[in-house]
């Protein structure tokens, strides 16, 4: 028995175009055949979905999620037990693939194994959620950006540095290499300093040029990905010549690093909303800190993004969902906020389908909706093709994951 999904219109991310009047045909998880409508007639025992008055696209991919903070004005997840961060994390996971995000890249977990704990859980099938691309926990540097306090001893001695704080190219190895012994996908560090951190200029440079390389260079070796996060310019320049695979926010880029993005093929995840969330965020409880620091960078953020994106640099979907007022499965206005910083369409749906999936090299599986993929499939009440503002939560209508119907 089939399940065959009747599609008025069909963004299939393949090319960019949106098909009138397809057929989708999945057996098990897996979709064997795209076709015309045509005059078929469903045979004995098919299951059909009629999405005739929707807009279906592959499930979709957010490459900037934080499953282990939850959206409070501050992330109090730093200093809750470990245990009970990862349970926290598995329900944002589940909202998240309620928001029609049935993939998501976690960019850093308060914890070394707690994201790879979620993932291996959901997929035993021990739990239910979206599939996790998982970073372990970030690599940071002593007092950068997000840098957790030494543990001490009962007279308030300093004893060890957190498996995550690395300072200078071998401690940087070894943290990575920590990263991947614990069974992340892939590696995240930390070049500038953050709208959350607690010391340093937002724009300021944490993570020394040597220091980023090295990261590269066991990225490299075992065939991962290295994001990096990074807002100030220099950071970004810095992270771009040693070839990281994609800039986290990217937003005060120039022209030096955007030559240097293009040269090496780095991706830009802009994370837009989160800006625009803390920037205004001091009335709900975000520190006024951050809110200023937030302010500051929000004018120059969408021009410089619209500049490197017009340069040919590669732009994926991601939204730093879980940060301060960032809720889990209400990630959509990022959609609308790239369409008004100057990218296509066109782009931005594909940026959330294909361009993610080829950046996490699961395009093999995902991204498209094509012979042999998975049956990742979203459906949408709304064209967001003609307005990006229809893809929210209220409006997507039916979401599969893996061929199973989570909603709709």
């Amino acid at each position: 028995m089939a399940k065959v999904i009747k599609c008025g219109k069909l963004f299939d991310a393949v090319d960019g175009k949106v098909k009138l009047n397809k057929l989708i045909f999945i057996e098990g998880n897996t979709i064997t055949r795209v076709e015309d409508q045509g005059n078929w007639k469903p045979a004995a025992g098919d299951e059909v979905i009629d999405l005739s008055e929707r807009f279906v696209m592959p499930g979709l991919i957010d490459t900037h999620v934080h499953l282990g903070f939850s959206g409070k004005p501050a992330i109090v997840e730093l200093a809750e037990p470990n245990e009970l961060v990862t349970v926290k994390g598995i329900k944002n996971a589940q909202d998240d693939l309620m928001g029609g995000f049935t993939t998501v890249r976690d960019e850093g977990f308060p914890s070394l194994m707690g994201s790879q704990a979620i993932r291996d859980g959901i997929n035993q099938g021990l739990v239910w959620g979206p599939r996790v691309f998982s970073s372990a926990t970030f690599v940071t540097q002593t007092g950068g950006h997000l840098a957790v306090n030494y543990p001490q001893d009962r007279f308030g001695q300093q004893t060890f540095k957190p498996v995550g704080t690395a300072d200078g190219p071998t401690e940087v190895r070894t943290a990575c290499r920590a990263m991947l012994k614990a069974g992340a996908d892939q590696i995240k560090i930390m070049a500038t300093g953050g709208v959350l951190s607690n010391s340093g200029g937002v724009g300021e440079q944490n993570m020394s040029y040597d220091e980023i390389v090295a990261a590269v260079e066991v990225g490299r070796m075992h065939n991962r990905l290295v994001s990096c996060h990074a807002h100030g310019t220099a950071g970004i320049t810095a992270a771009a010549k040693a070839g990281v695979s994609s800039i986290e926010h990217c937003t005060m880029v120039d022209d030096e690093g955007i030559e240097y993005m293009l040269e090496n093929k780095v991706t830009a995840v802009p994370t837009f909303n989160v800006l625009r969330v803390l920037a205004n965020g001091e009335p709900y409880g975000v520190a006024r800190s951050s809110a200023q620091k937030a302010a500051f960078l929000v004018p120059k953020h969408a021009e410089n993004i619209r500049k490197a994106y017009e340069r040919g640099v590669r732009i994926v979907f991601g939204t730093d969902t879980g940060t301060p007022l960032g809720l889990h499965g209400r990630q959509h206005p990022e959609f609308e906020l790239m369409v008004n910083a100057g990218i296509s369409a066109e782009d931005t749906l594909l940026s959330a389908t294909r361009y993610a999936a080829e950046m996490l090299m699961w395009d093999d599986r995902l991204g498209t909706l094509q012979e042999g993929k998975l049956a990742d499939i979203v459906a949408i009440n709304g064209d967001p093709m003609q307005d990006m503002s229809v893809i929210c939560s209220e409006n997507i209508s039916f979401i599969m994951k893996d061929g199973v119907i989570y909603k709709g």
